[in-house]
């Protein structure tokens, strides 16, 4: 997909930037040998890059010294919307991308995708919430624990870490407040790991971002397995 990236300062346009498909990397940074520019010292040599993905660009900081933030937020990684605004230091640069919706536009049932077990998101659990909590479905399932214990999904979001008010709560020193968080749509059960990443949730022994869930999955979740299973468990 083509995109186009423009490089503001205080308002005034420094530059502007066509890619094309054939652009599968783009890093943005001080060093001329970056695909854009920018000649600043609050601005790493190779400070972000933008990964075209099949349907998807995702950013990634590359351990800048002042970070990297979209909309105000800072971030690792983070799979991209139309007009979203990159901050670089003093620089702002907006991402637009012909094929991609505006979040703005879209009906209640958007949600961008996500990337930090922090929360530091394009929006927040309890956001995500509130604007599922309209969307009536007759969709059920659970979740059967190694332990012999069974959860039922009975959430528009049902969230899995370390967090005190996760629905699902995990223990261990480094374990995230969010790691993953599960979607009750009309189409089905979305589940979708919220680490920076990317790399703590395994469905079918395989390191999963985002996963439409199926009858019988086995899911392993920072060491706590479980299987997915449709409907409710005998006795609810």
């Amino acid at each position: 997909m083509a995109y186009k990236l423009t490089v503001v300062l205080s308002g005034r346009t420094l530059s502007r930037h066509e890619l094309s498909d054939d652009d599968e990397r783009v890093r943005m940074g001080r060093s001329p040998d970056c695909e854009v520019t920018i000649d600043n010292l609050g601005v790493s040599r190779v400070h972000c890059e933008i990964v075209q993905k099949p349907g998807y660009f995702q950013l990634r900081d590359l351990q800048s010294g002042n970070g990297t933030f979209v909309n105000g937020e800072r971030v690792e990684s983070y799979n991209l919307n139309q007009g979203d605004v990159i901050s670089l230091g003093k620089f702002t640069i907006r991402f637009e991308a012909e094929d991609l919706p505006d979040p703005s536009e879209e009906s209640g049932d958007h949600m961008p995708l996500m990337v930090e077990g922090s929360m530091t998101l394009a929006m927040d659990a309890a956001t995500l919430a509130k604007k599922h909590k309209q969307q009536a479905t007759k969709n059920r399932g659970y979740f059967a624990l190694s332990t012999g214990s069974e959860i039922v999904l009975d959430k528009a979001v049902f969230s899995v870490g370390k967090d005190s008010e996760a629905d699902l709560e995990l223990k261990g020193f480094f374990c995230p407040r969010v790691v993953a968080i599960v979607i009750r749509e009309e189409s089905g059960f979305r589940l979708l790991d919220v680490t920076n990443g990317g790399r703590s949730l395994k469905v079918n022994g395989r390191f999963k971002r985002d996963s439409w869930l199926k009858e019988g999955d086995e899911l392993e979740v920072r060491g706590t397995t479980m299987v997915f299973h449709r409907g409710v468990p005998v006795g609810h």
